[in-house]
């Protein structure tokens, strides 16, 4: 039985679509010649080759600081690429825990003196 590889996908610096890909093309060892988009994407978890088993995806729930203003869109994009790796894990692919980062800076006064 093989070790199951962990990749930590950070989303939280990303201010455009292509970044979002580059990012999983990086950790994930994607072929070069794979397309970036949604359906891309559940191609190459459904049989393409690619690195990692048990996912993190790093993300605010809501993106800011996107240029033009598209923070809802860049949102639901995001939102998008995580429905895709649950529902990859819904048919035993792989695991994957979505962290948001927002949720850490809401408890931030917790550590606080």
């Amino acid at each position: 039985m093989r070790n199951r590889v962990k990749i930590t996908l950070d989303f939280t610096s990303c201010k455009y679509m292509s970044e979002l890909f580059q990012e999983m093309r990086t950790k994930m060892e994607w072929d070069e010649d794979l397309g970036e988009n949604l359906s891309a994407l559940w191609d190459i978890l459904r049989g393409m080759p690619y690195k990692g088993d048990d996912f993190t995806i790093i993300r605010p729930r809501c993106f800011t600081g996107i240029p033009h203003g598209e923070n809802a869109a860049f949102t639901d994009y995001v939102d998008k690429i995580c429905s895709i790796f649950q529902r990859a894990q819904d048919k035993g692919i792989l695991t994957v825990h979505i962290e948001h980062t927002d949720h850490k800076i809401e408890n931030v006064s917790d550590y606080m003196i």
